[in-house]
């Protein structure tokens, strides 16, 4: 049997591994997308890495962005790479240049009355939308993006698009809430939809005179493309990886950001669940896409799996998905390790988790399996502890789960 590497604690990362401290960044808080790491982390990583201003750092779970966007800001070329299509616009949205000037004239165009839009301009007829929002909230979102669409020029009417998703969930009868969008009753007036907006694109473009201001490289290339870890291809090898993938915990990207999927970027829940379907399995509802050849599934998995399967579960898929999820990860990694020059640097960052009271050590098991995939395994850096959920804080107590950084290098 083969036997997991060592994990090494370590406290300099510990606040890094979370979005909260880019609440005020501007551009990086743009949009709550809560399963992030911050920026500092990216610079530190950059720093161990000695990536340069010529370096190029590819993120095949590019997210919110946040990768992409300190990379810029250190004058350092990236990709991104994402399944979701929401996440690509979004990375895309952030990490452009933009002009204030050209932001601020468009903005007028909305300060005062325009048309509304026409009556057979609708949202996809999909369940979560109709609790979501009142008849009047719905159409005055849909009046605002009438008018967006109508902006000629694609980056400033991304731009304004961005500022629209920014406002849905405050606008909403939903909250996101770990890994759910949560029905929550709120009452919003009809009233509020158009002053969130505009105040929202006034912040944003305040950003932007903020963030220009202390760029110091302007012919940074970056840009994020909608592709699947598994199984994508680029013209060049890349200095390093940055990322972190969904970790198996049954977060379902497709549901916590599905208001603003289904508002701009599926026409019909036909659509939106075959993203769902198509996604890394980190969730129940994930099927199968790929073949892993050359995979070969770690002794551990299947005694945890056994032990779990013993302790008893909500959900009978999960076993299932916990193997799925290994050999996607292979998957990704082989995907990464082909990309990757020799000498050159990965850091994911990656969570345990706990189903039935029984722990997966995700990063020991991922550290080799990305040896399996023709990496060496430098460290796995133990960041911080994540509570366990209120259901399995009840039954089992608290244990928390370690959030880890693995760094590997391709020798």
């Amino acid at each position: 049997m083969t036997t997991l590497p060592r994990v090494t604690k370590t406290t300099k990362y510990e606040s890094l591994i979370s979005p909260v401290r880019d609440r005020n960044n501007p551009i990086y808080n743009w949009h709550a997308f809560k399963h992030s790491y911050s920026k500092e982390l990216v610079e530190r990583l950059v720093k161990k890495f000695n990536l340069g201003e010529d370096s190029w750092v590819l993120d095949p779970f590019s997210g919110g962005g946040t990768t992409l966007l300190a990379c810029k800001e250190l004058g350092i070329n990236s990709k991104g790479i994402d399944i979701l299509p929401f996440s690509v616009f979004l990375s895309n949205v952030k990490t452009r240049n933009y002009n204030p000037d050209k932001l601020r004239e468009q903005l007028k165009k909305f300060s005062g009355n325009f048309e509304s839009a026409p009556t057979k301009n609708s949202l996809p007829d999909i369940g979560i939308m109709n609790k979501a929002f009142s008849s009047s909230v719905k159409n005055e979102l849909l009046d605002l993006k009438f008018k967006i669409n109508q902006i000629k020029v694609i980056e400033i009417r991304d731009f304004y698009m961005l500022g629209l998703l920014g406002i849905l969930e405050s606008v909403s009868n939903t909250q996101k809430a770990g890994g759910f969008l949560r029905v929550v009753e709120k009452n919003v007036s009809a009233k509020e939809v158009a002053p969130r907006f505009l105040s929202k694109i006034e912040t944003m473009i305040n950003d932007v005179v903020k963030f220009n201001g202390g760029l110091k490289f302007n012919k940074v290339k970056v840009d994020a493309q909608l592709s699947d870890s598994r199984k994508f291809s680029a013209r060049k090898k890349f200095d390093a990886i940055i990322t972190s993938p969904p970790y198996p915990n049954r977060h379902d990207y497709t549901r916590i950001y599905g208001l603003e999927m289904i508002f701009d970027f599926v026409k019909n829940n036909k659509e939106l669940k075959q993203v769902r379907y198509d996604t890394l399995r980190s969730h129940v509802e994930a099927k199968k896409r790929f073949k892993a050849d050359g995979y070969k599934k770690p002794e551990i998995i299947n005694k945890l799996v056994t032990k779990i399967k013993k302790a008893g579960l909500n959900n009978s898929k999960v076993p299932e998905m916990i193997d799925g999820y290994f050999e996607d990860m292979y998957l990704s990694l082989c995907q990464m390790q082909k990309h990757l020059k020799v000498g050159g640097k990965i850091a994911l960052v990656v969570s345990n988790v706990r189903f039935g009271g029984v722990s997966i050590p995700v990063d020991q098991i991922l550290a080799r399996i990305g040896e399996q995939a023709g990496l060496s395994t430098e460290a796995v850096l133990t960041a911080r502890y994540r509570g366990n959920s209120a259901q399995q804080m009840g039954k089992f107590k608290r244990k928390p789960s370690r959030e880890s950084i693995i760094i590997w290098e391709k020798t």
